[in-house]
């Protein structure tokens, strides 16, 4: 009976250093997708773009930026079991987030201006960028909330950040060695959220037996929002209550 305690242990240790590290590398991963979608448009603009960008719009860029730096910062912290420091940048991360939503929908607003048509492509995107801004401040609210139960925090973090990545994923076309060209960005927008959305449900159902109830709700959260900018861009619904507003 006493020679199952510490294997008990060592398995619950185990499991608790695979948890942290997954979550580690799915910020990780998060921060490597915006890297890669982003460089022809902005990080590498100087050399394969003609002409710079808007100050708002570096300005948009470099926010955003920071805050998966600061989620691959806060990982690395629980990775190497600095939990006070952890909790201590966690409060002026949560804060951090308030500036990505409000630069967010500047730069939304901006496009918004910029539509002249129902039939322009950048309907989807308006609202999708609002209804996912909207859910990662929700996200980002109830990781604060839940800060004390982990297994919640974590995913809630994770969501937050999976929730506004989606605009670099799309631009993964962009590159030459991704096939589909500049038409694609919406397919590859949309099919790389699932797919990242799959592999947390699927390390959940492998972890647990079952989805844990912030991946699974969170993540037809975000779906049900993608489905509703569609709707409205289709419908031509959206473009009337921008014109509108």
């Amino acid at each position: 009976m006493s020679s199952d305690t510490p294997a008990t242990g060592l398995t619950l240790d185990r499991r608790a250093a695979a948890t942290t590290r997954f979550f580690f590398l799915g910020h990780l991963a998060l921060l490597v997708v915006v890297l890669v979608g982003f460089s022809p448009a902005f990080f590498l603009r100087p050399l394969l773009r003609d002409g710079p960008l808007p100050v708002v719009l570096y300005l948009h860029g470099a926010v955003l930026t920071s805050w998966f730096l600061l989620t691959v910062l806060q990982g690395w912290l629980i990775q190497t079991r600095r939990l006070r420091l952890h909790r201590r940048i966690g409060y002026a991360v949560a804060s951090y987030a308030a500036v990505v939503v409000v630069m967010g929908v500047i730069a939304d607003a901006r496009m918004a201006s910029q539509i002249g048509s129902p039939a322009d492509a950048e309907n989807i995107v308006v609202w999708g960028n609002l209804f996912t801004l909207m859910l990662f401040t929700a996200f980002v609210s109830l990781a604060v909330v839940f800060r004390k139960r982990p297994e919640a925090h974590k995913r809630l973090t994770l969501l937050a950040s999976m929730s506004i990545v989606g605009p670099a994923i799309a631009r993964f076309p962009e590159w030459p060695i991704f096939p589909g060209g500049e038409d694609a960005h919406r397919y590859y927008g949309i099919g790389g959220l699932l797919v990242i959305f799959g592999l947390l449900i699927a390390y959940d159902l492998i972890v647990r037996r079952r989805p844990h109830p912030a991946s699974w709700i969170g993540a037809l959260a975000i779906v049900a929002s993608l489905a509703a900018a569609v709707f409205l861009a289709v419908s031509g619904e959206g473009f009337a209550i921008l014109r509108g507003a």
